[in-house]
């Protein structure tokens, strides 16, 4: 267990360094000065030049990098062209509340759709396990922006039983968690039931059913853990994605975590803080995935 450990550490040192020099890349390909957004339109050429040299942007490319990645390892993620602030105090003010949002969605996916892949799969070719399957199906197409705009319409605006947008009260977090939700329970409920159907097929099942323990017992005992193996899995990359989709929940609900921060900030080419945003999403990602895999080892033996 040490050397996957140590392999999967090394694995993520890899990604961190290719993600960050991606995410470089790509903000000095992206048309636009932060300098002169910094300095304002009507700025002179001497005041433009003050700007990029105060944020080091006037230095070589590779120089830029370096200083980057350097400060970085010490958590040190520069300053913001936009604000002036510290990007560090600027994402850590932030970043609890798209944990809090993707935390609520992955708990509503599950609370639904492991319940509804159970139903379904005890009822395999009656009409529920076909409602089940059409809906999962009409879920996994919605997009979470679509499916936001519809509960606001119909939840918020019509009904009048929760806040249209804002934070900071569970009500405020109802419909954001609900639209990023709606994904993973469509692939939570297909997954269960698939499992749990191969599950239910296997010789042991069939054992235990045979000595006359109840159904209820079989499935729950016996059944259910095995079948879940994949949907952990699932869900643990499904909570990457939405770090990830939660820019567009962010964007509808005016949710102020990170998603939106990262959005706002490629609008003023913020260069130091998209870096450290997007490196903050792929940290979490990485980590995520880590402990899903240590815990899938944990949950089946053949494995380790």
């Amino acid at each position: 267990m040490a050397w996957i450990v140590a392999g999967r550490l090394a694995r993520t040192v890899v990604v961190l360094l290719g993600t960050s020099v991606a995410v470089f890349v790509a903000m000095r390909l992206i048309p636009g000065d932060p300098a002169v957004i910094f300095a304002g339109e009507q700025a002179t050429r001497e005041q433009i030049e003050a700007a990029r040299h105060a944020f080091g942007l006037d230095r070589p490319l590779w120089v830029q990098y370096g200083l980057f990645l350097r400060r970085a390892l010490s958590g040190d993620l520069g300053t913001s062209t936009r604000t002036g602030r510290p990007v560090s105090e600027e994402l850590m003010h932030r970043y609890p509340l798209t944990l809090v949002l993707g935390g609520a969605a992955i708990a509503f996916s599950v609370a639904v759709g492991v319940p509804l892949g159970i139903f379904a799969a005890i009822r395999s070719g009656r009409w529920p396990d076909r409602l089940s399957v059409a809906v999962a199906l009409l879920g996994a197409s919605a997009p979470t922006f679509l499916v936001g705009i519809l509960l606001q319409l119909a939840v918020a605006v019509e009904l009048g039983w929760l806040p249209v947008t804002g934070a900071y009260t569970w009500r405020h977090l109802i419909l954001p968690a609900a639209s990023l939700g709606v994904f993973p329970v469509a692939m939570i409920t297909r997954l269960v039931r698939t499992g749990l159907l191969e599950v239910l097929a296997e010789d042991y099942v069939r054992t235990a059913r045979a000595k006359g323990l109840p159904e209820q017992q079989v499935i729950v005992r016996h059944a259910l853990r095995p079948a879940l193996n994949t949907t952990l899995t699932v869900v643990g990359l499904q909570f990457g994605a939405m770090l990830g989709a939660s820019v567009f929940a962010e964007a509808v609900f005016s949710w102020p975590g990170l998603g939106r921060y990262l959005i706002q900030a490629i609008g003023h080419r913020d260069y130091p803080v998209v870096q450290g945003a997007v490196l903050l999403f792929a940290a979490t990602y990485v980590a995520v995935n880590f402990t899903v895999d240590i815990a899938y080892r944990w949950l089946d033996p053949r494995i380790r």
